[in-house]
């Protein structure tokens, strides 16, 4: 009789549940939306029911989908996004709404941690103070709402809040506590000393679980909500960023991707802890293993604007356009920065630029030019990772990006490398299908489980294409270098004229 494993991945905005069999071949999916909260710039925020509502709405849909009985669903993995801080009271009850990674509203606090004791947390956490970040956010709520801050028993990321309507355990899988700025990552504990310094009550965190470990079965209460059996495995999960790699079939030293969607990430395994604080630098799912990582935070989400901006609804029509632009066409250059950018080049003030454009410049030119734009900040990536010694041996990539065969062969010409698109295209809830399986024992280790993986296409680099994209490179380099004080001046002027 086939076993099957039930996956959630909680996105910024939607929350996808899949029904994988014991050959994690995808039986049933669905798919709930929610909204984000903006009360003022630079604020973002969700409801906590809203996820647990999506998950509820999602488990009935695949259930009903597949026909499967519940007694034969051996584990339950949830992933979400990353970088967000939730207060529960004691009785397990969100305080606020949970302030999510696209929220800066702690930009002063996370200020004074680099300023206080910021070669502390890059020597024992490895990454640089961010307001996007975990303990920021909580020390923004015990600065600025210390009513919700004295009344938290726990603060949760967003799928240890779903593990904890699951079981009743309250929970932080080992990637999400690595990325709070609290934890040690040599040891995947919180790091005492770093709690000492931030101020943050100790026993107001939870505790951190491997990505793999059985949290707790679940709860009587979630069987007779969900439609579930009770005392199902239900695992401590990941990020969604840690389970996309899995997905993609990574877990050696060298082996590298890129997620290319809305924002574009990218990232490589890494044997030994990574040390440079201008990456992202967490544990990945697999034991033993680290990622690094840094992208382009609005990097095909920059496509689309241009696409509404020429009043062009369909992508396959750009995609057609960019395929006409021959590469030698025009001599052009696209800053990709729309919105400012985080790992690695930690540029708040960095905005989008066109540079070279001429009377004849023509939409295709334009289009060709923004992805190989987006495609140049990646390698610009990987380029700061290989001046710290890291190797990119293998390039696995996915994302919608990935659905076009004209870009996906300008990130192979502009990153000199061999590209390998995988046989399934979502990789967050595989790879937490992944984690899930080896969690409960459906497979004994990693490697067993990552062998039902296939390749969907594979692209090589063009040598004359290489060689132009090189010197292009260079010159995309020297302008981002060139315009930095401008971006600044623009910035004052802004503050001067808006306020």
């Amino acid at each position: 009789m086939s076993k099957y494993i039930l996956s959630v991945d909680l996105g910024t905005t939607s929350t996808k549940t899949v029904l994988f069999d014991d050959k994690l071949k995808v039986v049933a999916s669905a798919k709930a939306e929610y909204p984000t909260l903006y009360p003022r710039q630079g604020w973002a925020e969700q409801d906590p029911r809203e996820w647990w509502q999506a998950l509820i709405i999602t488990t009935s849909e695949v259930l009903k989908q597949s026909a499967v009985n519940p007694e034969d669903i051996i584990g339950i993995g949830v992933d979400s996004m990353s970088s967000m801080a939730l207060p529960l009271d004691d009785k397990g009850r969100p305080l606020r709404n949970g302030l999510i990674w696209l929220d800066r509203r702690s930009q002063a606090e996370s200020d004074w941690i680099r300023s206080s004791y910021g070669d502390l947390q890059i020597k024992i956490n490895s990454n640089d103070s961010d307001p996007s970040n975990f303990a920021p956010k909580v020390l923004w709520m015990k600065n600025h709402e210390p009513e919700i801050y004295n009344k938290t028993n726990v603060f949760l990321h967003c799928n240890g809040y779903l593990v904890y309507r699951l079981t009743g355990i309250l929970s932080m899988d080992v990637s999400e506590a690595g990325m709070s700025q609290l934890c040690d990552i040599r040891t995947g504990q919180w790091s005492d000393e770093l709690i000492s310094a931030s101020g943050i009550d100790r026993k107001k965190l939870p505790e951190i679980f491997a990505c793999t470990d059985v949290v707790s079965g679940l709860s009587r209460e979630a069987a007779a909500t969900t439609g579930l059996k009770e005392g199902t495995p239900v695992i401590a999960g990941a990020m969604d960023n840690v389970s996309a790699t899995l997905g993609l079939g990574l877990r050696h030293d060298g082996q590298a991707y890129i997620s290319a969607g809305t924002a574009t990430n990218a990232g490589a395994c890494v044997a030994s802890v990574p040390t440079d604080p201008t990456m992202l630098n967490y544990h990945h799912g697999v034991p033993g293993l680290y990622l690094t990582n840094g992208g382009v935070d609005y990097g095909g989400a920059g496509l689309r604007w241009f696409k509404s901006i020429i009043e062009e609804e369909r992508f396959e029509e750009i995609d057609r356009l960019a395929e006409e632009a021959d590469y030698l066409d025009d001599v052009l250059l696209y800053l990709p920065y729309m919105v400012g950018q985080r790992a690695p080049l930690w540029d708040i003030h960095s905005r989008a630029v066109a540079f070279g454009m001429n009377p004849d410049t023509s939409r295709k030119a334009m289009i060709r030019m923004i992805m190989e734009g987006i495609a140049m900040g990646v390698r610009h990536v990987f380029r700061l990772m290989e001046d710290k010694g890291y190797s990119i041996d293998e390039i696995v990539m996915t994302g919608g990006c990935a659905n076009s065969p004209v870009w996906t062969q300008i990130f192979s010409d502009v990153l000199e490398q061999h590209i390998i698109l995988p046989g399934e295209m979502d990789v967050a809830p595989l790879g937490t299908a992944i984690m899930t399986a080896v969690g409960v024992g459906l497979f004994p280790d990693f490697d067993s489980a990552l062998a039902v993986q296939t390749v969907r296409a594979s692209y090589h680099p063009d040598s004359r294409k290489s060689e132009y994209y090189k010197a292009l490179f260079k010159a995309f380099i020297h302008l981002y270098e060139a315009v930095g004080p401008v971006y600044r001046e623009l910035d004052e002027i802004r503050e001067k004229f808006q306020s």
